[in-house]
């Protein structure tokens, strides 16, 4: 999947609910350009023209593939539709998925254990898990409450899952059978009184199947997918920031990591904007891993994870002026200038392969377009 935007009122509900006080970031400023890394190549040029068809901002973008093996992007945002579109020729595959009553905040790809590829989307109103293959949605809606974030995973046993969060209310974390849609034990309660808005999954170095949540306080935290309890404390103290971005990879030497894309919420000492910052975690520890990287972005900052052609792992993230940044996940180095994507704030991101083996990234809009990107190969900047 990618980065998440986090919804107007949740960013509101943050800037009530918490203190004034702003505390700084981690660490020094890490991942300021070079002249050496200003004259590298950034992101290729785009792959096509913008894929339109979505009616007003699109929130959430997640790749996977169909039973035939096609490649695809699923979209969804204000319209409260979900859409499917070829990833090698940016067409789009059937008619919009329609059924939610509300806007769409979060979508996720999985397949269920007999193959079924899937997609899951979480909305104002409820969550509803629908075919890949046919758009057909597959049963009833999971639950009719707000939710911001899904997610899709498997558990040791080889039980495929959806994660989910969003009730403001009770602010719990809840697992479900991805094949017959019931819930799985009881709600894994968020310690922190703040909204989960940005869930991802993956696995530490030891094989253990993971989620890690993003709350609108700023804090992330890592859980056990077969037992839905805490692997960590908070990873982030930043105080009433806002995690808008989160994501899972490895670095080269092998290392599982989250990156978490952090927004401050309010003005800095002077009155002014402050910057956002990008953060990189063990996934195994739980620890920070080098410098917290300062963004150009005054506000939005979505994040992703891939390997450009030649294997180097990057984080690609999207800022409030619609442009796309490139960042060396083993030094934190900024690759490149930014580059001008979307006429509005990047609302989502999120990295995948085209059939002939292209890494891509997949970046949306608040301007409701989709576009895709080539992460060629890294330059050399000497």
């Amino acid at each position: 999947m990618g980065g998440r935007t986090v919804p107007v009122k949740v960013k509101a509900l943050a800037v009530a609910a918490g203190a004034l006080l702003i505390i700084g970031p981690l660490g020094p400023p890490a991942g300021r350009a070079t002249a050496d890394v200003r004259r590298a190549s950034a992101l290729a040029a785009p792959l096509g023209k913008p894929l339109k068809g979505h009616t007003g901002a699109v929130e959430t973008v997640a790749v996977g593939r169909r039973s035939d093996g096609t490649p695809v992007i699923v979209s969804a945002g204000d319209d409260r539709t979900v859409r499917i579109w070829s990833l090698d020729t940016g067409k789009a595959l059937g008619k919009p998925l329609r059924g939610h009553k509300g806007e769409i905040y979060d979508v996720a790809v999985g397949r269920r254990s007999d193959g079924t590829p899937v997609i899951v989307s979480g909305a104002a109103d409820d969550i509803r898990i629908w075919d890949l293959d046919t758009g057909k949605p597959l049963g009833k809606p999971l639950k009719s409450s707000l939710v911001y974030a899904v997610t899709t995973g498997k558990r040791t046993d080889g039980t495929p899952v959806i994660v989910s969060s969003g009730d403001a209310l009770t602010r719990d974390v809840e697992i479900w059978n991805l094949d017959t849609g019931k819930l799985i034990g009881k709600p894994a309660v968020n310690p922190f009184a703040f909204t989960v808005t940005q869930l991802v999954t993956g696995k530490r170095s030891d094989g253990t199947p993971v989620f890690v949540t993003g709350a609108t306080n700023g804090r992330a935290r890592i859980w056990n997918m077969n037992t839905g309890k805490p692997l960590s404390k908070s990873l982030s103290r930043c105080g009433i920031c806002l995690v808008e971005g989160l994501a899972l990879g490895k670095r080269s030497d092998g290392t599982p990591v989250a990156v978490s894309g952090d927004i401050p919420s309010g003005p800095d000492e002077d009155g002014g904007t402050p910057p956002s910052w990008i953060r990189i975690w063990n996934l195994d520890t739980g620890k920070p891993i080098g410098k917290s990287i300062e963004t150009p972005s005054r506000g939005d900052v979505e994040v992703a994870v891939g390997r450009r052609g030649d294997g180097s792992p990057v984080i690609v993230s999207g800022d409030d002026a619609g442009n796309l940044l490139m960042w060396d996940l083993d030094t934190g180095e900024r690759l490149g200038e930014p580059v001008a994507g979307h006429a509005r704030p990047i609302s989502a991101l999120a990295t995948g392969r085209r059939s002939d083996g292209t890494p891509v990234v997949i970046s949306s809009g608040g301007d409701g377009t989709i576009r895709i990107w080539s992460l060629g190969a890294r330059s050399s900047t000497g």
